[in-house]
């Protein structure tokens, strides 16, 4: 990035900010503020470039302007953006403010059972998040982050995993570096420190004893992710040619959790013999769940299974590992990928669905990669894992086995962040 002055920041913002006006006005948009309350979807309402350079244009502003002090002083207790938005998720508070008027704090510290003082003191701190405003004093309104909230129960699952999964680890990643500045293991990361224990993160999360509900929380989460949060399964539905498998394919979602995305791939391909494998405790029960669902179950089977174990099913025409990568180090990838082998046939595709890190030439400091670099250190704190380059993910086909050859990557113009890999077996 380049070191812009001030004036040549406010130029640039400035400039950007009329183009955007014009293009409202071309469509015939009202140039929207942050209490329009009628933005609804996940899709932004400014094209993704300009989008992308003017809210980095007054980013580095910001910080140009408020100096090192106060800057880094915002930064280090960034951490209590995350908790009040983890209440907000935890109490589904959005949910209970009318989206066409308000509710005071005594209503809402009633209806959560919170109390009053405290949830006024986190809400006019996530206020200053521009998630609900104060007008008039002791009533809290929508703006279009908090509107967002209370019409999306996905988007409010993953930021409850967020809040109650995820945070402590990623909070106690520099005690881990201390602890462990140099290893690949699963039981030496900041989720073990944070939780006080030696088990890898899954082996704790299946444990009811000691985590409680939080699996729950976990697959729910994961379920928002893809229906409605960070990496919504349109991208692998739409960038993979899915219907060219032709008529009766057999695809195999491996790690596939409670089979969202295999069910919303049955709904457009009903022809598709589909296997969603997890661990027992996760599909347990999902078949009877399902059973009068109508968006393609029927075509869905659920099998209990650790992918690091031989795979059960043999000659399937796919096996998709969807997001399942970035939570391992180098060589449990390998070890999975080869847990595969005995159960390919001649011309079996084993697809992987992960975020690609961009090339070092092409990485800056801006928002276009800091979803990525956050997903990066989410993995570093809970598995010692990371997200990979191309080459680093098209590498581990071939430790696995020269007969696993890549063969093509897969992409959809509006998401340059994600990608499936395609390898064939050549066995």
């Amino acid at each position: 990035m380049s070191g812009r002055n001030i004036a040549e920041l406010g130029d640039e913002i400035s400039s950007l900010t009329k183009k955007i006006a014009k293009d409202f006005q071309t469509r015939g948009i009202s140039v929207p503020s942050i209490h329009d309350t009628s933005v609804t979807g996940t899709e932004p309402i400014v094209d993704g470039e300009s989008a992308l350079k003017l809210a980095e244009a007054a980013r580095e502003l910001e910080a140009l302007v408020l100096g090192p002090h106060q800057t880094l002083g915002l930064m280090g207790l960034s951490v209590h953006d995350a908790s009040s938005l983890g209440v907000i998720a935890e109490f589904d508070i959005a949910s209970l403010v009318p989206l066409d008027g308000s509710a005071t704090f005594a209503e809402l510290a009633e209806a959560t059972g919170l109390d009053e003082d405290r949830l006024t003191r986190i809400l006019r701190h996530a206020a200053t998040n521009f998630i609900f405003h104060e007008h008039p004093a002791g009533h809290i309104r929508h703006t279009t982050l908090s509107a967002h909230l209370a019409r999306s129960p996905p988007t409010v699952a993953f930021q409850r995993t967020l809040a109650q999964v995820f945070n402590p680890a990623n909070a106690s990643l520099p005690a881990a570096l201390r602890a462990h500045p140099a290893t690949a293991s699963l039981t030496q990361t900041a989720h073990n420190i944070a939780r006080g224990t030696d088990v890898p993160f899954y082996s704790w999360l299946d444990d009811a004893a000691v985590a409680g509900d939080l699996r729950k929380v976990f697959d729910a989460g994961m379920e928002g992710i893809s229906r409605g949060g960070q990496r919504l399964q349109d991208t692998d539905l739409r960038a993979y040619p899915w219907a060219d498998l032709g008529a009766g394919a057999v695809v195999v979602d491996v790690g596939g959790s409670r089979g969202h995305f295999a069910r919303d791939l049955g709904e457009l391909n009903p022809s598709f013999k589909l296997v969603v494998q997890d661990l027992p405790r996760v599909v347990e029960g999902l078949a009877e769940e399902f059973a009068n669902d109508d968006d393609g179950v029927n075509v869905v089977t659920y099998q209990a299974h650790d992918f690091f174990d031989v795979q059960p099913v043999g000659g399937a025409d796919v096996y998709f590992l969807r997001h399942v990568f970035h939570n391992h180090p180098d060589a449990e990838c390998v070890a999975i990928l080869k847990a595969l082998l005995p159960a390919l046939k001649m011309g079996s595709r084993v697809l992987v669905s992960e975020y690609v890190v961009p090339p070092s030439e092409d990485l800056d400091a801006g928002l276009g990669t800091k979803a990525m670099r956050q997903m990066d250190l989410m993995t570093m704190a809970l598995f010692n894992a990371k997200e990979r380059t191309r080459n680093e993910y098209a590498a581990l086909f071939g430790r696995a086995s020269e007969r696993l050859v890549l063969e093509g990557t897969y992409q959809v113009p509006d998401d340059p962040r994600s990608c499936i890999f395609e390898a064939i077996y050549k066995g």
